[in-house]
């Protein structure tokens, strides 16, 4: 599943979007949700990793992972640059 971080540019929203449709996975406009309503609706679709895009000043920087287990506990799993 693909997101974004809070208040995320356009630019950050259209390359996780893209991400998303690439490696066919689930993309979730963020807005106002919290990492544990993210792990959720993760868990409920059966999810097992959140990518999330983070930005700088604008532009996207970077990949947070965090991993979801079965039972809703999640742990952050690393970062990529971009």
């Amino acid at each position: 599943m693909f997101t974004t971080s809070r208040y995320a540019s356009e630019k950050s929203r259209k390359l996780a979007h893209r991400l998303a449709k690439e490696k066919k996975e689930l993309f979730i406009c963020r807005g106002k949700h919290t990492i544990a309503a993210l792990v959720e609706i993760a868990r409920k679709k059966g999810e097992k990793k959140i990518s999330i895009v983070e930005e700088e000043k604008g532009t996207p920087k970077k990949i947070a992972v965090i991993s979801v287990s079965e039972l809703g506990n999640w742990e952050w799993s690393g970062e990529d640059e971009l």
